[in-house]
């Protein structure tokens, strides 16, 4: 039996035969890359995503942590610099020679006294170097009110009036309203007598009972106290020892009253 003779295979057809085969190894090089990447997907990136997303929110969970804290400092500073600012403004309304004074000594007192003053006015000008005092012996309540009258009109009362006006002539409530109603809203402080015999005290506190600003000012306690080193043999007047006291003790009741010190 004769065999047939078998074609002749062309340049062409091997290299053709040779594409497809390199094509199909290509083709599964890519297949078996393609599931390589996809068993990685499933089994390796997973795990990784997770682990990142993990990561990012625990850094975002401690920031939101620092930024609620920032907050809460800065809100308690802002809740801590109102209620200073309330209370300033409370204490200035209370107060409110406090936000033009530190000190009693800086202020423009006006002092209309009797005799008991004038002892001890140089005390008084060393200690309110601003101050102005007018006081006379033998002076009583009603030279005082014409005095305090006329410095109202002149705009002349300062900053605070400090009376002393008891020793000479008995005081009655209505003439301490007179003073009070000429110093306007003035802060008015009213020195208590020693060594009189007359109810000035006792009218005088009651009169100011019923003003916010009205003071008294104790000295007949301080005088009984020191009376042997604040008291001259008369009885009545300041030694310089207790003309010193004296403004001291103004000035100490006006920083408390009126500075609130």
């Amino acid at each position: 039996m004769v065999k047939p003779k078998r074609k002749k295979t062309t340049n062409a057809q091997r290299l053709w035969k040779r594409g497809l085969r390199i094509g199909a190894m290509l083709m599964t090089l890519a297949l078996t890359v393609l599931f390589g990447l996809g068993v990685y997907s499933f089994f390796v990136v997973p795990p990784q995503a997770k682990r990142e997303a993990a990561e990012i929110e625990e850094m975002l969970r401690k920031q939101q942590e620092a930024e609620e804290a920032r907050r809460r400092e800065i809100q308690e500073e802002l809740a801590r610099k109102a209620e200073e600012q309330r209370r300033l403004e409370e204490e200035l309304a209370k107060y409110p020679l406090k936000g033009m004074y530190s000190d009693a000594s800086e202020m423009t007192v006006v002092g209309i006294g009797d005799s008991v003053m004038l002892t001890a006015i140089d005390a008084l000008y060393e200690t309110f170097p601003n101050g102005y005092f007018d006081a006379r012996f033998g002076r009583t309540i009603y030279e005082g009110k014409s005095i305090t009258a006329s410095l109202s009109e002149q705009n002349t009362l300062g900053d605070v009036v400090v009376f002393s006006l008891g020793t000479n002539s008995y005081i009655e409530e209505s003439d301490v309203e007179e003073l009070i109603s000429y110093c306007g809203d003035r802060p008015t402080f009213w020195l208590t007598t020693y060594g009189v015999s007359n109810d000035s005290n006792e009218k005088t506190r009651n009169a100011i009972a019923s003003h916010e600003k009205a003071y008294m000012v104790d000295w007949e306690s301080l005088a009984l106290e020191h009376y042997g080193s604040y008291i001259l043999a008369d009885g009545l007047h300041p030694t310089p020892e207790g003309s010193a006291a004296y403004a001291q003790l103004i000035h100490d009741t006006i920083n408390q009253c009126v500075l609130g010190q």
